[in-house]
């Protein structure tokens, strides 16, 4: 089936690549697909399509531990609740027709339910390298998103989508710019990617190292990056400006302590904090955002965001 732009939309079988046509109602990766060309039938578990079963349950880029503590923090700490709404706003913005989305590393799911109110309209799907995130994902939504296990390297998607996202990513996979060129194939012409990815270097902690971390983005380097695959970049910003000095002295404060933390207690010492301070640091990003939406300059922040378009032409 051709979109609108006049080109063909298709998936690449995981086998063979051979490229079989994806109609706008059908789903991204059918339970029941098979491969016309070769008879290849991807793997499934626990009711989810699996693109990369080598990957599945790998420590590759994420502690599959997470997976149990962030449901615990994420639907009331600020960072999560606040970029919710950053995604929400840029979905809006740059685009409000899409018929579909897609979030690749979606994790738990928290972040697709900004998609959902985004985009009433569109079909909203989530990938992640690990099922056992889907899993949580799928509890929160139900059958309203599809899900499935992807590399996000390997999509086997082409023209396909109006809008990517990608949610703090891209900075656990040490082929970023490959992940880029995909997500470029992945698009229609005109299509949209929306990404976030911690900023400074200079900032880099324990945590950054027990996220699997592979880097923090200099300002400007995530669009540099985008660039050079062949997106145009449509909107870039620092995100946590206003809390960034709090930030600061948080990560300086944890390079002083000579006893190394395990993951729960890493996470428990960057999301728990007392209800009056967390009333002020999602105040404090919702006044950014007001600065954001008025069109101040943010140089800096502990994160930032990109939005790229990939070109009618390309």
């Amino acid at each position: 089936m051709s979109t609108d732009s006049g080109v063909d939309s298709c998936r690449l079988c995981p086998s063979c690549g051979a490229a079989s046509a994806l109609r706008q109602e059908e789903a991204l990766w059918p339970r029941n697909w098979h491969c016309d060309a070769c008879g290849f039938e991807p793997a499934e578990t626990n009711g989810f399509v699996l693109l990369s079963p080598l990957l599945d349950e790998v420590n590759e880029g994420f502690d599959l531990e997470n997976f149990a503590l962030l449901p615990k923090v994420e639907s009331t700490h600020f960072w999560f609740i606040s970029r919710n709404e950053l995604v929400r706003w840029l979905m809006q913005r740059f685009a409000p027709d899409a018929r579909r989305a897609l979030e690749i590393g979606c994790g738990t799911g928290f972040v697709l339910q900004a998609l959902r109110d985004a985009l009433p309209a569109a079909r909203v799907a989530g990938s992640e390298l690990h099922s056992i995130g889907l899993a949580t994902a799928r509890e929160r939504h139900g059958g309203s998103v599809e899900l499935f296990q992807m590399d996000a390297r390997r999509s086997g998607l082409r023209n396909a989508l109006d809008v990517v996202g990608a949610f703090d990513v891209l900075e656990h996979i040490p082929e970023d710019v490959a992940v880029l060129e995909e997500i470029h194939r992945m698009l229609r012409p005109g299509g949209v990617l929306i990404a976030t990815v911690p900023q400074h270097p200079w900032m880099w902690s324990t945590t950054d190292d027990l996220a699997h971390h592979q880097r923090r983005y200099r300002v400007g380097e995530l669009a540099r990056r985008a660039a050079g695959v062949g997106f145009t970049i449509a909107y870039q910003s620092s995100f946590m400006t206003l809390a960034f000095p709090l930030m600061v002295a948080s990560r300086l404060l944890a390079r002083r302590r000579t006893v190394p933390r395990t993951l729960r207690e890493q996470l428990q010492a960057e999301y728990v904090m007392s209800p009056v301070t967390a009333r002020i640091m999602l105040g404090l990003s919702r006044i950014e955002h007001g600065l954001r939406r008025l069109g101040l300059p943010l140089p800096c922040g502990g994160s930032q965001v990109l939005v790229a378009k990939r070109p009618e032409n390309s």
